[in-house]
């Protein structure tokens, strides 16, 4: 991949540098604080698409979600096979479509870099917020123990519990965390869980998905579009992105620290 290339001269001098404590004596390895960030190039069948940086964990279950995001696929089974490779400047990995599918990617304008930022890998407005179908009613907000996700999500962040530098997103269903994912992006680590979720359950729109990030319309978009119902975000939602999700039909729920949830839901505001 050509464009791959690039990124080699300053991935080769990403080096681990030497920690030094306060005092200025050197720490040991086992206590980096430091998170891994590699570039993900995509192709799909050997043709260059885009390249991502990531946490380099769970990169099937990315590419999932984010072509479910992006809709370069309707379903996971439009993707027939996903080949991984690694080389000194970081990951490649080779897509398989049916032919519906690939077909239609060949209109698709995407750039070369990005860093998993939601709508930044479109070149123009109609792309970055495009026409979605509202759901045809309003589902009922999943029942939950909202008091107990802050607790099951910093249960989850292994990696962020250690840097303090990874975002996370989960699934949940009734009061069981089905499972989750962490990222250095935050929209990442919602593409990863989408793209489990996706692959793993039949009625995902029967749950709920969490993110610990702030809330802005591109994770709202990637909910919608993934077909499901409930986003509860840790982090104030923007007005734009209460704004999609009221005129979508997605349940939008603010859960403050040490405070009752906040509903963003229809066309009333629910909570305190």
């Amino acid at each position: 991949m050509a464009h791959l290339s690039r990124l080699n001269i300053l991935y080769a001098l990403m080096t681990k540098p030497d920690l030094l404590s306060a005092d200025n004596h050197r720490l040991p390895d086992d206590e980096s604080l430091l998170v891994e960030e590699v570039p993900l190039a995509i192709s799909v069948n050997d043709i260059s698409l885009v390249v991502m940086m990531i946490s380099p964990d769970d990169i099937e279950d990315f590419i999932t979600g984010y072509f479910l995001t992006e809709q370069i696929i309707a379903a996971p089974v439009e993707i027939k096979d996903i080949h991984i490779g690694r080389n000194e400047a970081g990951i490649e990995a080779n897509v398989s479509l049916t032919g519906r599918r690939e077909h239609l990617l060949k209109s698709r304008r995407f750039t070369r870099v990005n860093a998993g930022c939601g709508i930044c890998n479109h070149t123009a407005l109609e792309q970055a917020f495009p026409q979605l179908e509202a759901a045809a009613s309003w589902a009922p907000v999943p029942a939950c123990d909202f008091g107990s996700l802050r607790d099951a999500m910093d249960k989850l962040q292994e990696k962020a519990r250690k840097t303090g530098a990874l975002h996370a997103a989960l699934y949940g269903s009734g009061n069981d965390i089905v499972l989750g994912r962490e990222d250095i992006g935050r929209h990442n680590a919602l593409d990863k869980v989408i793209g489990a979720v996706r692959k793993r359950i039949k009625n995902h729109e029967e749950g709920y998905l969490v993110v610990t990030s702030r809330c802005g319309v591109e994770l709202v978009q990637k909910a919608v579009i993934a077909g499901f119902t409930t986003l509860i975000s840790f982090s104030s939602p923007t007005s734009l992105a209460v704004s999609f999700a009221r005129q979508h039909k997605l349940n939008l729920v603010f859960l403050p620290r040490n405070n009752q949830p906040v509903f963003f839901s229809r066309e009333v505001q629910h909570g305190s």
